[in-house]
């Protein structure tokens, strides 16, 4: 399928048909339907309460997992990712969300179609493994790899959710990792916090238009799945997104709720030491710089308008690095990180 233009049904089509219409989760995997559920019948879980002034504790989190639906490794990493050069990917419209990777010396985009369907992306760049995930129920996409002094290490999908984010584990020793939080909550490495790298959140035109020569994760993936629908609704034209991504309220549990923007909103989550910072992205995006101490640490988030997206770096010394930051739902980053500092 690969390089072939291929009919698509329009994304408000696929909107209206797939997987989240009046608060009902559909999830495709192996080619059959599992785990319809609607919410309200959703037996409710219980969920740790977090004590004020404190962000839950690994225990807390490791307690809060409940079942998404699919098994273990029920939605399958991609352990052998196939990529195409820009003028071969033909399954992409120029609206179609990329996650872009800028990583030593290589440009890649990662389709949101595609890794809606696998969440994890078991890849190497520049010579070195690294772990591109990303979860749906909390739009949260990170780069991951294993910190100096740790095996290698590779992951997959344990089929549940902490805080409505996916729960992945590693195959070497069997611990568990909150992706949004990027630390082990279980397992042999219960503590062990991996090192990210951050992608940026645009579109397949912008993306190639800055990157020409960018590689692209293609379709062909060894597994069957429905590429160019969404089983959540549609990011179609943002902020007036569809389905799930819309609505207000989570699927499952969190274990601390805000107000303070609707659930869905997105943000800029910054972690620089221990302390944490939320920006609303709408706020950079009319801004252009917002400058923020944290922890003593200055950093500074700055629209790109070429990519129509938001990039983070934090001042060393006489330089700019790039800061750890992401893109999150409002409800996930404040459900990990009830005391972050917030921007808006």
């Amino acid at each position: 399928m690969n390089g072939q233009q291929r009919p698509r049904p329009a994304r408000r089509q696929v909107a209206k048909g797939a997987g989240v219409i009046g608060g009902i989760a559909v999830l495709l995997v192996g080619g059959g339907v599992i785990g319809w559920q609607a919410v309200s019948d959703r037996p409710s879980d219980p969920v740790t309460t977090v004590q004020p002034g404190q962000d839950p504790s690994l225990e807390t989190l490791a307690g809060a997992a409940v079942s998404g639906g699919p098994g273990k490794d029920g939605i399958p990493s991609i352990d052998r990712p196939r990529f195409v050069p820009a003028r071969d990917a033909g399954f992409l419209a120029d609206d179609d969300p990329v996650f872009g990777l800028e990583y030593r010396g290589e440009v890649r985009a990662y389709p949101q179609l595609v890794l809606v369907w696998h969440e994890i992306v078991n890849d190497t760049v520049g010579g070195e493994p690294l772990a591109v995930t990303y979860c749906p129920l909390t739009g949260t996409v990170i780069g991951f790899s294993a910190p100096p002094g740790t095996q290698q290490l590779t992951f997959g999908t344990t089929g549940r959710l902490v805080n409505s984010n996916l729960l992945m584990y590693d195959r070497q020793t069997g611990s568990e990792w909150p992706q949004l939080l990027g630390t082990a909550v279980s397992g042999p490495l219960k503590g062990t916090r991996l090192d990210t790298v951050p992608l940026v959140w645009t579109t397949w035109k912008e993306w190639r238009t800055a990157h020409p020569d960018t590689e692209v994760l293609s379709t062909d993936t060894g597994a069957l799945r429905s590429y160019g629908s969404d089983p959540y609704g549609s990011y179609d034209g943002y902020p007036d997104r569809s389905g799930y991504y819309a609505q207000q309220g989570t699927l499952f549990p969190v274990l601390a709720t805000s107000d303070r923007f609707p659930d869905k909103d997105v943000v800029i989550g910054v972690r620089v030491g221990d302390r944490r910072l939320a920006i609303h992205k709408d706020l950079v995006r009319t801004a252009k710089t917002v400058r923020a101490d944290v922890g003593g640490t200055l950093i500074e988030a700055r629209w790109d308008e070429g990519l129509d997206t938001a990039r983070v770096v934090q001042r060393v010394g006489e330089r700019w690095e790039a800061a750890d930051y992401l893109d999150s739902m409002w409800f996930a980053w404040h459900a990990f990180y009830p005391n972050s500092q917030v921007r808006q």
